[in-house]
């Protein structure tokens, strides 16, 4: 049993972890593993949709209680999410949950009680516009979006593509973007390309530019240079004064595993895509099964040994 498995009381076994999981943890996670320390998770950074929520989108009343536990045990749980701000506080403030969110894949980070902007790291003056002028003659037939501080924009082409899209505003003029209110995050989609042939003609047009990620099969994220929900938890450790092996982070999706990375401990819900589950150190039950739940419970003082987790 490895280090991060004794202290946390996490059970293992010769057999495939659960469901989605049954597959071995890749070499990243294996040889972070062997620098694991005996040490006590402070805070908690996890992803919201296919991971907190479950799949009617909703979080559960075991999870909800098991949050609450962890408020009172002085473990700090947070929301990092690709969701824009307006949609984020939303759903924050209609399950009571308090202190910071992450929005944007870690572009803003915003206080929920009060919605007061607590950091943004968008994209320079200028710098949004270029890129959409790139993509648009690099892809004929491109659609896109623009997430800003002040909402959500997505073309009517975009709303086509994507099912289920965030409330939004429509955005007919990608060139009239307004300086005082910094672009977070360029989403794209296309008719005919799948999400991994698009990620590689935008990666040759952006280049440095821009971060390229994903939290669905549907569309694409681009963020500026530096911003990723890695980073956004390596500012939130330290402002709080914590060491990164004090944290904890899970995930499902391809943009969190900057996220997985820089934690103490990384882990994935059952349901993740297969990139995420070769870069955690142990495997969840899945969202529906309330696997966030599951974590904050190992990671809480005193927690009870032999939870429904493998490696």
């Amino acid at each position: 049993m490895s280090n991060t498995n004794a202290r946390l009381g996490v059970a293992t076994s010769n057999e495939p972890p659960l469901g989605a999981a049954r597959r071995s943890i890749g070499p990243e996670a294996e040889a972070r593993r062997g620098r694991r320390v005996r040490t006590v998770v402070r805070l908690v950074c996890t992803d919201l949709d296919g991971t907190l929520l479950d799949s009617s989108g909703a979080i559960r009343e075991r999870t909800l209680s098991t949050l609450a536990e962890a408020g009172r045990a002085g473990v700090a749980v947070v929301g990092v999410t690709g969701r824009p701000v307006r949609d984020t506080l939303d759903l924050a403030r209609r399950y009571g949950l308090t202190g910071p969110v992450v929005c944007s894949n870690g572009a803003v980070t915003v206080d929920v009680a009060s919605g007061r902007l607590l950091d943004c790291r968008g994209f320079g003056s200028g710098d949004a516009a270029g890129i959409l002028r790139a993509v648009r003659d690099a892809v004929p037939g491109i659609a896109v979006g623009v997430d800003s501080v002040s909402g959500l924009r997505l073309e009517a082409a975009f709303v086509r593509l994507v099912p289920n899209p965030w409330l939004h505003l429509p955005l007919e003029d990608t060139s009239a973007l307004v300086d005082g209110d910094p672009v977070t995050k360029i989403l794209a989609a296309h008719p005919m390309l799948l999400v991994d042939e698009l990620a590689h003609l935008l990666a040759t047009v952006v280049g440095d530019r821009a971060v390229i990620t994903r939290s669905t099969g549907d569309f694409l994220e681009l963020s500026a240079l530096g911003v990723d929900k890695g980073e956004a938890l390596r500012l939130l450790a330290e402002r709080r004064g914590l060491p990164l092996e004090h944290t904890a982070a899970v995930g499902d999706m391809p943009n969190d595993i900057p996220m997985l990375r820089a934690a103490g401990l990384a882990a994935a819900v059952a349901n993740a895509h297969e990139d995420t589950l070769r870069a955690a150190d142990i495997v969840l039950p899945s969202n529906d099964d309330e696997g966030v739940a599951a974590l904050i419970r190992l990671v809480l003082p005193r927690a009870p040994a032999g939870e429904a987790c493998r490696t």
